[in-house]
């Protein structure tokens, strides 16, 4: 637990899912490791799929044989939760307060989800015409399924939180409005460009491209075609996205 970025209170939601702790009554045990679960992270369909599980390499069993596999249990419980129609608690008694938040991923939408459960009011601002950031963009759809990913953000818009789509603070809404008309405001604009060839004049090279520009490029439906050879350089989770999405378009052998 103590490796989790994200806080999640892992031996909490696997005892509920191994039978050791007990929901009340009238809950399902699934809607209750549901529940435990997204108290820190709204997104388990999501993170078990992507999540590079830190808290696996952390796990105490890896003294004993091998870790437990909990990418595997908290994709389950998302999967669950989606497939049963779980939604989350309405907001919190409303606070009189507003919030801004700039960035409409992962981040930003788990700060609306924090937010609307103390009663804060909060609108996200993103530049997308569709949420979920690098959850979306920069991560192709056979590894975030396009029906969860719309489902996990749903579940959080439905909790009351406003958006302004295909909006970029700074040029169509002016960073003073929004200090005028908001208490507060969040900058959520994750990491999104991509990092560059430590190569002179690589940067405006016609037939080089960033890992992120080429993932962003094809899961907005602008890149549908590569040709050739393709190099990539890096070993990352992001080069073998490239990798494999490269092949898909390609048809490289």
């Amino acid at each position: 637990q103590g490796s989790c970025p994200s806080g999640e209170d892992i031996r909490g939601w696997l005892g509920i899912v191994r039978g050791m702790e007990k929901p009340p009554e009238g809950v399902e045990w699934q809607e209750y490791a549901f529940r435990r679960s997204t108290d820190a992270n709204p997104f388990p369909a999501i993170m078990g799929r992507v999540c590079p599980a830190p808290c696996q390499d952390g796990c105490n069993r890896n003294q004993v044989e091998d870790f437990v596999g909990i990418n595997s249990v908290e994709q389950f419980i998302g999967d669950t939760a989606l497939a049963n129609g779980y939604s989350f608690a309405a907001a919190g008694e409303d606070s009189g307060k507003k919030v801004a938040i700039i960035g409409g991923g992962p981040a930003g939408l788990a700060a609306a989800y924090q937010l609307r459960r103390k009663g804060h009011a909060c609108t996200i601002f993103d530049d997308h015409d569709a949420l979920g950031g690098m959850m979306r963009y920069g991560i192709p759809g056979y590894r975030t399924p396009r029906d969860a990913l719309d489902g996990e953000i749903q579940r959080i818009i439905n909790m009351g939180v406003e958006t302004r789509m295909n909006t970029r603070v700074g040029k169509d809404v002016s960073m003073e409005s929004l200090e005028n008309d908001y208490d507060a405001i969040i900058w959520a604009l994750g990491c999104k460009s991509g990092r560059g060839l430590p190569v002179p004049n690589w940067e405006g090279t016609s037939n080089c491209i960033s890992g992120v520009a080429f993932l962003e490029a094809f899961n907005q439906g602008r890149l549908q075609l590569v040709s050739g050879k393709v190099i990539v350089i890096g070993g990352g989770d992001t080069s073998i996205d490239v990798a494999s999405v490269a092949r898909r378009l390609g048809h490289i052998t």
